[in-house]
């Protein structure tokens, strides 16, 4: 008996080793059901998260400009000195009619008191009493109007020296002291609205337009425009058969050759529904992304004008999906080693492949759940 023991060992051994899988264990995975996920590329220069128009409020001609294009300012420093007799014309015909509009509020005022009563003594009919209740508001609502223009005319020129509470018709050497002003009153000083950096409006992709010192501008025309670099946008062009691929709220990367140590996180903001017909080449959609919460750091880096890289992820239907490795291709039929976990051992089972990604690619037939392959 003893000299059969040593045999016996000996056979219990080699079944042993006959079960045990052929490859080592860490290589072996179970298939499972995964999104495949392949990235969209596009190309597209840095701008503000929003802007403000700085318009022109009157044909004027630029005296002074005491900041330039692509500088930070702060709300309410001076951007721009235009000259502009028209100006100063608007601003006397304002003055008359904020006037003229006191006077007619004061005496609706007085008519509806001796008005009202009148009708609680019933010596006036209802509707004369509505009648004169109209003609009140109606002056209200006029002087309010009058008022609020004359105002924004006198900021824009800077007039600071005028109680517009004792300006009455009945006072015709204040209204006439008002209406002749220093000769510089022609001068409209525009400020800056808010925080940011001052821009020349985009004509164009490749061009924008600046007012430079000593052109004519139309009222209307826009000067400049404040640009809020607290975060960015980047517009894209993506052509029809990726944009409904797309949603609002979607995620992308966005670098830059400019800055290459950051890397920001930002969201798809809008989609075009109308598409550009190009020269030879698909019809494209204007895509919008933007990144808020930029840092200081950030801010200081990162200008408008740059050019930026915007990355996409796009995530399709759970399918089965094996590492690419694990593919192997023998005169155009793949095939993959199918692991058997009762006996150990591996056998080519041909499938069928479908859509690739970097490192994995979509298996559409010849496995399922829960088997397991070898990963070579």
């Amino acid at each position: 008996m003893k000299h059969y023991l040593p045999l016996l060992v000996c056979i219990l051994f080699i079944n042993a080793c006959s079960r045990n899988p052929s490859v080592p264990n860490n290589k072996i995975i179970a298939i499972e059901q995964q999104k495949p996920v392949s990235t969209l590329f596009y190309a597209g220069t840095i701008q503000p998260q929003k802007i403000i128009v700085v318009p022109s409020p009157a044909d004027a001609a630029v005296v002074e400009m005491p900041v330039q294009y692509g500088e930070e300012v702060k709300p309410g420093q001076l951007l721009f000195v235009l000259s502009s007799s028209k100006f100063l014309s608007d601003y006397k015909t304002a003055l008359t009619a904020y006037v003229k509009a006191k006077s007619q509020f004061s005496s609706s005022e007085v008519q509806l008191k001796e008005s009202d009563f009148l009708h609680k003594n019933q010596l006036i009919s209802d509707d004369d009493y509505k009648n004169k209740e109209t003609a009140y508001y109606s002056a209200q609502l006029e002087l309010v109007q009058a008022k609020d223009n004359l105002e924004t005319l006198m900021q824009q020129m800077g007039v600071k020296d005028i109680d517009l509470q004792k300006l009455s018709i009945a006072n015709i050497d204040k209204i006439t002291q008002a209406m002749h002003l220093q000769m510089n009153s022609e001068d409209l000083k525009i400020v800056s609205p808010a925080h940011g950096v001052m821009l020349g409006v985009s004509k164009n992709e490749d061009e924008s337009k600046k007012v430079a010192k000593g052109d004519t501008v139309k009222q209307g025309d826009v000067l400049a425009v404040i640009g809020d670099m607290n975060g960015l946008s980047v517009k894209i062009k993506v052509n029809e058969l990726t944009i409904n691929q797309l949603h609002t709220g979607q995620k992308v990367k966005i670098t830059g050759i400019a800055f290459p140590e950051e890397e920001l996180t930002g969201q798809i903001q809008r989609l075009d529904k109308q598409g550009e017909i190009t020269s030879g080449g698909l019809p494209t959609f204007n895509v919008q992304v933007i990144v808020k919460g930029l840092s200081k750091k950030q801010q200081q880096e990162i200008h408008v004008g740059m050019s930026a890289k915007v990355e996409i992820d796009i995530e399709g239907e759970r399918q089965i999906m094996v590492p690419i490795t694990a593919v192997a291709d023998n005169n155009g039929i793949s095939s993959v080693k199918l692991y058997d976990e009762k006996s150990g051992n591996t056998h080519n089972v041909n499938v069928e492949t479908g859509k690739t990604t970097a490192d994995a690619v979509v298996i559409l037939s010849g496995l399922k759940v829960g088997d397991k392959i070898v990963v070579g």
